[in-house]
Order: C-alpha cells, then structure tokens, then sequence
C-alpha cells in the first residue's frame, strides 16, 4: 500500500512538473498591434459605360487597439487608426485632335484615413496559434490623392487632384463609410497575417457631378469603393 501511495504521489508530482513547465496562454484585456500590408481597390461606377475599372495595388498602415471582454473569453471589440490607398486603372483610348489616337492608363488613386470599429472572435487552437474573425462598420476622410491619365507615346501626364474642386465643381466626396470583415491567424501572441474586405456603402459622387452626369444623359450614376488588404500585424 505505502507502495502504491508513493507511486501515485510520484506522479502527481511529476505531472504537476510538467504543467508548470508548459507555457500558458494568457488573454490579454486590452493590446495593440501595429499594422503594415497591401491594399487591392477597385472603384464600382454605375450605369456610366466605359468607366470600367480594373482593380489597383496600394499601401496600407495604421494602429490599432484591442480589448478583450472578460465575460465571454475569446470575444472581443477592436478601433483602429489606418491609412489607405484605394481606387483602380483602367486602359483607355482618347481620339485627340492634337495628337491623333492615342492610348494611356488611366489611375484613380484616393487615400484615406480610417476609423474601424469591429467586433470579433478569437479561437486558440494551441499556446502559439490563434486565429480570429471581426466585422463592423469603418468611417474614413479622404486625405489626398489624384486622377492620373499616363499616355503610351508622350512623356506628359495629365493629373488632377480627386478632392479639391475643378472649375468650380467637386466630384468626388471626401467622406466614406461602409462595412469591413476581416480573418486573421496569429502566431506567439505577437505576429499576425490577416486578409480583410471592405465594402463601401458612400456614393462618392458629389450632387454637382450627378447633375454634369445626368445632363450628359447618364441617369443615377453612382461611384464605390472595395477594397481587400493583405495585412501583416504585430501585436504589443
């Protein structure tokens, strides 16, 4: 008996051992994780032909904060502070009286800066390994950026600002919001990959530039943006 007993106390202790060497996850309340990656945008133009656009890579960058809630272990609220370039290209052939045909690139290159607000979920799959889900909405201010029309056989580039007015007139509204989804996969409770989606809800256009449309003969035209990110984060 004193045998046995002396066995099963030897292994309690060696098991108690090996669980304090194993390293423990520890969820923390409240982090931040600094953000750096690429931005693939489009800009979605309706019932307006030949303004077809094809998607544009760009830069992404910010700050974001994370709290998770004590109730629920795994769930938690997100709010960032990121900037973004955003729009799409776009070949095009223009008929010039001074130059003949001639064919170019056409570039739509807005950047914002934006406020994501996300509400997510965080499964650990081991001590090293999590991976993770958020949605909500997302609120950006246009900042700078321009319309850029680059032509194959002439070294002068015609460009204007997006934001600032032209002849009298802006196009293009500086304010934007619309709702994101974003997954991620972390790895040591620091480095992070993740893939977002944002979808646009703003028509970008501005009521001046509606009228010059309609007035065209191009009836309920609206502008959005998408975006998807490719995203590495590290967390602090």
């Amino acid at each position: 008996m004193k045998k046995i007993l002396a066995t099963l106390i030897g292994m309690v202790a060696i098991a108690a051992t090996a669980a304090a060497q194993k390293p423990q996850f520890e969820e923390k309340n409240l982090s931040f994780m600094g953000l750096f990656g690429m931005n693939i945008s489009n800009m979605q133009y309706k019932h307006q032909p030949g303004m077809e656009l094809n998607p544009k890579a760009g830069l992404n960058l910010g700050i974001r904060a994370e709290y998770m809630l004590p109730a629920v272990r795994g769930l938690f609220v997100n709010a960032g502070l990121e900037y973004g370039m955003k729009g799409g290209r776009s070949r095009i052939y223009g008929p010039f009286e001074d130059m003949g045909g001639v064919y170019g690139t056409y570039i739509a290159r807005p950047c914002y800066l934006s406020i994501p607000i996300h509400v997510g979920y965080r499964y650990d799959i081991d001590e090293r390994v999590g991976i993770y889900a958020d949605f909500g909405p997302y609120f950006a201010v246009g900042t700078n950026g321009n319309f850029r029309t680059k032509y194959d056989d002439y070294s002068e580039d015609y460009t204007e600002s997006i934001f600032a007015k032209e002849d009298g007139v802006r196009y293009y509204k500086r304010f934007d919001c619309g709702i994101g989804l974003r997954f991620g996969a972390e790895y040591a409770q620091h480095y992070n990959f993740i893939l977002g989606l944002d979808w646009g809800l703003t028509d970008m256009y501005t009521q001046d530039a509606k009228h010059i449309w309609y007035e065209s003969g191009y009836h309920d035209v609206s502008c959005k943006n998408y975006c998807a990110s490719l995203t590495l984060g590290y967390r602090f």
